[in-house]
């Protein structure tokens, strides 16, 4: 199944998302903040990048294949976890990678 619609609905809003993993785990509270891929999007690789904001404890950054996520379910957040905007300075677009899909603003 793919996910890219929803991922990109959910950068474009802001919004947090529930995750499930092809192994069974979830990650809650994923802030997804961009897409992107290395070769072209049909035949190469696409990952999404962003941040897990837990109960308690530092947010996580993580890069998840797309291959990798079996759901992606909207959430009703109790309040929107915010971009971070030294996100893509911990982590540029490697070489030879093209960004599908990155928030704005």
């Amino acid at each position: 199944m793919n996910h890219v619609n929803s991922l990109i609905r959910l950068i474009d809003q802001g919004l947090s998302t529930q995750v499930m993993l092809n192994d069974g785990s979830m990650l809650p509270r994923f802030r997804p903040h961009d897409l992107i891929a290395r070769g072209s999007p049909q035949t190469g690789v696409v990952v999404v990048r962003g941040t897990v904001c837990p109960d308690d404890g530092a947010p996580e950054d993580r890069v998840i294949p797309l291959c990798d996520i079996c759901g992606v379910f909207s959430e009703r957040p109790r309040q929107a976890h915010p971009a971070d905007p030294a996100f893509l300075g911990r982590n540029p677009v490697p070489r030879g990678w093209t960004t599908l899909r990155a928030r704005q603003g």
